[in-house]
């Protein structure tokens, strides 16, 4: 049935008015004018989204990225400028190709991809893979695409190149776990690939500047073309080591052709670009530097420089790390050879002094083997009575690491102490322990050299005290014991009973001036200058004579061993018996129960490796042993001073003028003792370069003469004995009282046709001109004057050598006839007769 509404329109259409016609033309107008501005839209918006997909794509094409779209199945529906570069030389028009083909070389895969799970309907994949047809590593990112229902149709891929990357951060991983404790040049070798691979050039180097002036290098680690190369050195150009000195970052260059034509090796690698970099110190000074070549130009060159930038702060930091061990292994080697073969001894110990190291100059010093040393405490070997000083004091230092310095005797292997100087550092062990280290000299014969000199010193102040008391007691003894004599001689002329005992009387008398004349010598031996007056003698002769008077009447005995071939000596024959009886002397009363001395002598060569003060050569050395008490050890430093003695009635000056008088003959004395066993004193005396034979004594007669004799004497007393003496020997005598006088007197003889036989001169006259002033001009006025010098103080060289002055002989105070005749004898040459003196003393 049909609808009447409807049939109605149409049959009104049919039959529409032109009113109604219009109306539809209108209608109709409109609806074509809506058409049309909707297809102007669509035309517009056509345009608008042609142009927006030419921004997008050339906005693709613009990336270094691969970037394509691909659909449900896989195949390439597009892709941008990068994948038809490089791809399109060999597939054509990538259009319609499988995307396995690209990127694995066939479609057919045993393994799924990222691209399939995004296909199969994942969100997204974002991977990092290698990529065996490109031969490289990338980053794939993936994203699936949809229509406008909804529904995934296809997906659009980016591929990025990170190949570089991955390598950088392969090395960049490589030296951070490197292990330079394993090696260090392994370290650095590794560290030159690693900087290759990272880099992709051919060749890599790493060295160290060998001179101050950082112009040369030598190489520690070389990559050349795959393999490690041969180290070098290298004389850098100045424009290329100008370049190093003056960068504190990485540097580049094209320009190593240039710099390398000269240099054999590095100009066969055929290298021209570069990049390098200083290798700077922790305190800022350039030890090395670090390079990357290649025959090609180097690939993100901003990228190089950052990565050559890490390796070479890894690289400065082990090089320096390299170079203090160097110096440390150096400095170990240097000190130990310094300890190994220094003389000190070199302890390391505890605070308690438990050994943990020794020198071996312990055992050369100490006697004792290292191993029995190493099972003693240090503390142990210090003298008991320094140990007690030292042990809780050396524990305290050690404990607050305080530098310490100690003086203290350490025990031989011969139980003999010897004096040490101790210098002692303490520190701190990297485990934290407290250590010391001493360093010990044997000063045991530089204190015996001080106290030498020490005792000299002592001597020498005595010395001048001594000297001046002497030569005045000389004096007054000179008047006393020519006086005697002369008494004697005269009283001798007419003798009977009477006279006998007065005779006895004047030789003991005269004895007793002998005594005190011999303790005037010992005083003259402390004076200043007091030079020996030596001569020729046979040092058995003095020895088989002076121990011969020392010990009569003595119950101690006396062994000799003088051999006959001992080298003669040039002494003071007085002062060496004085030498000789003293040391006897000591011995006896070191036996008062009896005992036996026993006197050795030898030859003797000394060399420059002796510990005596003494000048290398010939020597004769005598030595007194005997079997007494011994001499305590707190005493022994002590026994040549002046006035000390143990003795009750000791005058403390016989070992002094024994030491003083052996030190002004060149000589030295020694002493060792030991305590209930004895004691032994040995010295040396310097043997006579001359050859001469020692003529035997024989009793002195008085000598008796006639002629004119000038004498000069200021003392009163002095000048009316030597008077008396002189007319008793058959001279005539002249007095003048200083050399003004004589002078005058003897020009007015020479005039008168009655000159002077000899003349007799005080060396010294108070406020007036003395003998030594008197000789020149006695001298000048007759040259063949014969002139003996007198005087009680011989300290003064004139009296040890009055021929080099002048004079033709001395006659020392006090002296008596036969002195006065044997000087005046020997002086003149000429003596008219002889005759031995009555009960005069020889």
């Amino acid at each position: 049935m049909e609808n009447p509404a409807k049939k109605g329109r149409g049959m009104d259409y049919l039959v529409a008015t032109p009113q109604q016609l219009r109306e539809e033309i209108y209608r109709l107008q409109a609806r074509i004018a809506q058409l049309e501005a909707s297809e102007a839209r669509r035309k517009q918006a056509e345009i608008t989204l042609r142009a927006a997909a030419e921004e997008w794509e050339q906005s693709f094409n613009a990336l270094s990225d691969d970037v394509f779209i691909l659909d449900k199945t896989g195949i390439i529906l597009w892709a941008n400028k990068a994948v038809r570069e490089r791809f399109g030389t060999l597939h054509g028009n990538l259009i319609g190709l499988d995307y396995r083909i690209l990127y694995y070389g066939t479609p057919h895969l045993e393994t799924s991809t990222p691209w399939e799970s995004v296909l199969a309907g994942a969100v997204s994949a974002v991977v990092e893979i290698w990529l065996p047809k490109l031969k490289g590593w990338f980053l794939v990112s993936c994203y699936p695409l949809y229509d406008m229902e909804g529904k995934q149709w296809g997906a659009i891929s980016v591929v990025k190149d990170i190949t570089d990357r991955r390598r950088v951060e392969e090395a960049l991983r490589d030296i951070a776990q490197g292990a330079p404790a394993a090696g260090g040049a392994a370290f650095f070798r590794s560290l030159v690939k690693d900087l290759a691979k990272a880099l992709d050039v051919s060749y890599a180097f790493l060295a160290e500047f060998v001179d101050p002036a950082q112009t040369r290098i030598h190489t520690i680690a070389v990559w050349t073309h795959g393999e490690y190369g041969e180290p070098f050195t290298w004389t850098l150009p100045e424009a290329l080591a100008s370049q190093i000195r003056g960068a504190r970052l990485p540097f580049w260059g094209n320009d190593m052709r240039q710099h390398i034509l000269h240099h054999e090796q590095l100009a066969a690698w055929g290298v021209n670009s570069y990049v390098g970099s200083p290798l700077v110190n922790s305190v800022g000074q350039i030890i090395g530097v670090i390079m990357a070549l290649d025959h090609r130009p180097l690939r993100n060159l901003q990228l190089a420089q950052s990565i050559l930038g890490v390796f070479a702060v890894r690289a400065a930091s082990e090089l320096e790390r390299k170079r203090a061990e160097e110096a440390l292994r150096d400095n170990e080697e240097r000190y130990r050879a310094i300890a190994e073969n220094a003389y000190d001894l070199i302890f390391e110990t505890t605070p308690n002094g438990v050994m943990l190291y020794l020198s071996p100059s312990c055992r050369e010093v100490l006697g004792y083997s290292l191993e029995e040393l190493q099972q003693r405490n240090f503390l142990h070997l210090i003298h008991p009575d320094d140990r007690s000083l030292i042990a809780d004091e050396f524990e305290r230092k050690v404990n607050a690491l305080e530098d310490w310095q100690m003086v203290c005797r350490l025990e031989h292997q011969t139980e003999e102490w010897r004096w040490f100087e101790s210098h002692i550092k303490p520190f701190r062990t990297t485990m934290g322990d407290k250590v010391a280290v001493i360093v010990s000299r044997d000063i045991t014969e530089r204190r015996r050299l001080d106290e030498e000199r020490a005792r000299a010193t002592k001597l020498e102040s005595i010395g001048i005290l001594a000297g001046g008391i002497a030569h005045d007691f000389n004096n007054i003894l000179t008047a006393v014991f020519a006086n005697i004599g002369l008494a004697k001689m005269l009283i001798s002329k007419t003798l009977n009973t009477t006279q006998h005992m007065i005779i006895d009387r004047l030789n003991a008398a005269e004895k007793a001036c002998m005594r005190a004349r011999d303790l005037t010598k010992q005083l003259l031996t402390f004076a200043k200058g007091g030079t020996p007056v030596k001569n020729p003698a046979s040092v058995a002769r003095l020895i088989t004579e002076t121990a011969e008077f020392a010990l009569r009447g003595s119950n101690v005995r006396c062994e000799l061993d003088l051999p006959e071939t001992l080298w003669p000596v040039e002494v003071d024959e007085g002062q060496m018996s004085q030498v000789i009886q003293n040391l006897i002397i000591n011995a006896d009363h070191a036996m008062p129960n009896g005992g036996i001395i026993r006197i050795t002598a030898s030859n003797v060569t000394l060399d420059t490796t002796i510990s005596l003060p003494l000048k290398p050569g010939r020597y004769v050395k005598v030595s007194i042993e005997d079997q007494g008490t011994g001499i305590h050890p707190e005493h022994l430093p002590k026994i040549f001073d002046p006035y000390f003695t143990t003795k009750q009635k000791g005058s403390g000056l016989g070992l002094a003028t024994t030491y003083s008088i052996l030190k002004r003959h060149e000589g030295h004395i020694t002493v060792n003792s030991e305590l209930g066993v004895g004691t032994t004193f040995t010295f040396y005396l310097p043997a006579s370069e001359r050859n001469f034979q020692i003529a035997p004594l024989e009793e002195a007669p008085v000598s008796l003469g006639t002629g004119r004799i000038l004498v000069m004497e200021d003392e009163e007393e002095i000048r009316e004995v030597l008077g008396k003496m002189l007319v008793e020997l058959g001279y005539e005598v002249d007095f003048a009282h200083d050399g003004t006088e004589i002078l005058a007197k003897y020009q007015q003889a020479m005039n008168s046709g009655k000159p002077y036989i000899a003349t007799i001169m005080d060396l010294t006259i108070p406020g007036g001109v003395g003998g030594k002033e008197s000789i020149r001009q006695l001298k000048a006025l007759d040259p063949s004057v014969v002139a003996l010098v007198s005087s009680g103080y011989s300290n003064d060289p004139v009296m040890a050598n009055p021929e080099d002055y002048g004079f033709s002989g001395i006659v020392a105070k006090p002296y008596n006839l036969v002195d006065l005749s044997k000087a005046l004898s020997k002086a003149l040459g000429s003596a008219t007769y002889s005759r031995l003196p009555t009960n005069s003393p020889s």
